[in-house]
């Protein structure tokens, strides 16, 4: 920033040369004038009134502008990926697919998730016909019981007829669910099967993998930590596990290499077992599935033989109505309602637990879905692809970004200002900002209120209005922005003002008389100055300049000049 030392300083190099001129002149054989001859002489001058107004001075940075909205696309979880959808400079919108990685486990554990929710769902069915049963039967035996109390033994045996026929649909229904358990229980076998043979092959490569990665480690510990004699056993191990020969003095090189091959051995060992434990885990999970449908078939069995009970008690109760007196009957029927009643309550119970188990199932087949959704990357937000970091065939990992996208419908420039300048600034001010001869306009989103470590300053931030495509990720700019201002304040040219050491003053016209107007200056620019006090609107200030020029020296006014300066704010250029 140019400050009034340099001004100064260039105002008194400027005098300095003129008076070195009258020196020269002087002993060029003219005559010294004496002090009242300079004072008698009338000097020509220009003047000017000052005026009211404002000044406002502007500082240039170097801004670095960057996207407003930037993600990084992480995978949850760590797989191969199988395909790639987009590439650097691509667009996408939010739910676009990036990549999709190998989700054969997630499936095959989305797989059993949905067996075990089938079988818990069969279960609430089998509860629910078995409290229709019970209720029927309740129902059916207080019919039976107010019939026979009213002596209406035809109605009760209609009754009966009824509970038998009902227990039998309730059979019916008990042999279809069974068949539908079964053909779940061949699919989940089937999967099963699948699943089985696909962990057999990872097991023969699990333990090829493991056996590779031990024989390496085994011969590097006795490469780092044996006898001599060791390593060349050691070394004629690595030769005939390679195929290669080896030298007495190859013992060097032969570590390098085992120890290399370690490397590879346990990147191939662990890239297996990452395929190896989930599969496992699947397998026991379809197993499960196949347990809770055996479950399911053992309750729907239990439900049978009692729906084979209840039609023999209806037969039962069927025979003695019709042979026995009515006060037999009545007895029988008795302890049936009695008998029913408990019975709705223990089947009622047993949907509530059947439910229960149902519902817990959905919840591992919605963290199943979850899962499988996993292993499918899709854009966050609309933007553009700033970075990939995987290829197809790449093992994917956790906590490594895939992607970086960007929103370049919104810019923002940010740079670093003094904590003088930052004191001046306000949130919502409007900046420029130019690219390469192209100007933007900006305003001020964030003003810090921490210093910098790197810089010592103070950073600043600015969104972009119009932002377009020469506006790049990274790129430096020129910011321009109203820092420091003056309201109300005196204004006159910088070039009327001169300095007494420290003291700033004027030449003001007094009639036909110089008057030095000592005076008190605020901002100023290449052009203009700020008066704060000793100087108003009325005065007649003298803006030509003198060698001769001091109090009380005679004058005469040539014109009356206005070079614009005041009235109407003024701007400035402070670097």
């Amino acid at each position: 920033m140019r400050g009034q030392d340099s001004l100064l300083r260039n105002r008194g190099i400027a005098f300095l040369a003129a008076a070195c001129i009258c020196t020269l002149l002087a002993g060029c054989g003219q005559a010294a004038e004496t002090e009242e001859e300079v004072m008698s002489e009338v000097i020509p001058v220009q003047v000017q009134q000052p005026e009211a107004g404002t000044l406002t001075l502007q500082n240039e940075f170097v801004g670095t502008i960057s996207p407003e909205e930037s993600v990084y696309v992480i995978p949850m979880v760590s797989a191969e990926v199988v395909s790639t959808n987009v590439s650097v400079g691509d667009e996408v919108k939010a739910g676009d697919v990036l990549c999709k990685l190998d989700d054969e486990a997630a499936r095959l554990q989305l797989a059993s998730a949905q067996a075990q929710y089938d079988s818990a769902a069969a279960g609430v069915n089998s509860a629910e016909v078995g409290y229709e049963m019970a209720q029927a039967q309740y129902d059916s035996t207080a019919a039976q019981l107010d019939a026979q109390m009213g002596g209406q033994k035809n109605l009760q045996m209609y009754q009966l007829q009824i509970q038998k026929e009902t227990v039998e649909s309730a059979i019916d229904d008990i042999y279809e669910q069974q068949a539908d358990l079964a053909e779940q229980k061949k699919d989940a076998e089937d999967a099963m099967d699948a699943m089985e043979s696909n962990a057999a092959q990872l097991q023969k490569q699990y333990n090829a993998a493991q056996a590779e990665y031990y024989f390496y480690q085994q011969v590097v510990t006795i490469f780092d930590t044996g006898t001599d004699e060791q390593k060349q056993y050691a070394m004629t191990l690595l030769g005939e596990h390679t195929g290669k020969t080896y030298q007495i003095t190859d013992v060097d090189t032969a570590t390098q290499e085992a120890k290399t091959n370690l490397l590879v051995a346990s990147d191939a060992f662990d890239q297996v077992k990452n395929l190896y434990e989930p599969m496992a885990s699947a397998s026991a999970q379809a197993q499960a599935g196949i347990d809770s449908i055996e479950d399911g078939q053992k309750q729907l069995d239990d439900s049978l033989a009692n729906a084979y009970k209840q039609l023999e008690q209806a037969e039962a109760v069927m025979n003695i109505t019709e042979e026995q007196v009515y006060e037999d009957t009545q007895k029988v029927v008795d302890a049936n309602k009695k008998a029913a009643a408990l019975g709705i309550n223990s089947a009622e119970a047993g949907v509530n637990s059947a439910k229960v188990g149902m519902e817990g199932a959905q919840v591992a087949v919605d963290s199943a879905e979850y899962q499988l959704d996993m292993y499918t990357l899709t854009a966050p937000i609309d933007g553009v692809i700033e970075a990939v970091n995987v290829n197809e065939h790449d093992f994917a990992s956790t906590g490594t970004p895939a992607y970086v996208i960007s929103n370049k419908g919104a810019m923002t420039v940010t740079f670093y200002v003094s904590e003088g300048i930052r004191n001046t600034l306000t949130t919502g001010q409007k900046i420029s900002v130019d690219r390469n001869g192209k100007l933007y306009s900006a305003a001020i989103t964030e003003i810090g209120s921490m210093v910098d470590q790197n810089t010592g300053l103070f950073q600043i931030k600015a969104s972009v209005s119009g932002s377009d495509e020469s506006l790049l990720t990274g790129c430096s700019v020129k910011v321009t922005v109203d820092t420091y201002s003056q309201d109300d304040a005196i204004l006159i040219p910088y070039d009327a003002v001169y300095y007494d050491d420290s003291q700033s003053y004027v030449y003001v016209a007094a009639g036909d008389t110089v008057e030095r107007r000592d005076i008190e200056t605020g901002i100023f620019d290449e052009q203009t100055i700020t008066v704060l006090s000793g100087l108003t609107t009325e005065d007649q200030l003298i803006t030509s300049w003198s060698a001769n020029l001091r109090d009380g020296a005679k004058i005469s006014i040539q014109s009356a000049q206005d070079d614009g300066t005041g009235g109407e704010e003024q701007e400035g250029a402070q670097e």
